[in-house]
């Protein structure tokens, strides 16, 4: 197999795991439900840095959010917990960085 056949199957991957340009679905729905804007201006408001932003504190900083939201034990929070597993943290750092950069920027 080439090199080129190798990252076609990966892009094709990609696009098959991708839920409306998002890793998957449960990253969508942080994204879609607004988080990310929170985050910015969350990271804005303590006077960070684009590059001080990583997906561990991100994560930190969602799941405290909604924490008291989720039960402590059963099916509801064996599939919530699941679905949380599942976030592209990353990703959302990613834009959340981005976010952060223009609004410093508009704000300048």
């Amino acid at each position: 197999m080439t090199v080129t056949n190798k990252k076609e199957i990966k892009m094709n991957k990609k696009r098959e795991l991708s839920y409306n340009g998002w890793t998957n679905f449960e990253t969508w729905t942080v994204s879609v439900w607004d988080y990310i804007p929170y985050f910015v201006d969350s990271a804005y408001d303590q006077e960070l840095k684009p590059e001080d932003i990583d997906s561990g504190s991100i994560e930190d900083e969602f799941r405290d959010l909604v924490d008291s939201d989720i039960p402590n034990s059963g099916i509801i929070s064996d599939l919530v917990n699941l679905s949380l597993s599942k976030i592209d943290w990353r990703e959302i750092a990613e834009h959340v960085r981005e976010g952060l950069e223009e609004k410093i920027m508009d704000n300048y």
